[in-house]
């Protein structure tokens, strides 16, 4: 039995990893001497927002930036 590798969406990983970063320098952000006060579930929002942008690339918008092969050369 042979497994079909799914090809993923370049371009959702890409988004998925900016958003992961700007979340987090947002929520470590606090004023200078203090500690980052925030519940735990927006931490949790990182790791889901990234699966979620990179499920709709895949599934939903199937729109690639970097897939090569479905460019049209003109």
């Amino acid at each position: 039995m042979s497994h079909k590798k799914r090809k993923r969406n370049k371009t959702g990983i890409l988004i998925g990893s900016i958003y992961c970063i700007g979340l987090f320098i947002f929520l470590i952000q606090a004023p200078p001497g203090e500690a980052p006060n925030n519940p735990y579930w927006y931490y949790a929002m990182i790791p889901l927002g990234a699966l979620t942008i990179t499920f709709l690339f895949d599934h939903v918008i199937k729109f690639d930036v970097f897939d090569i092969s479905k460019k049209k050369i003109s």
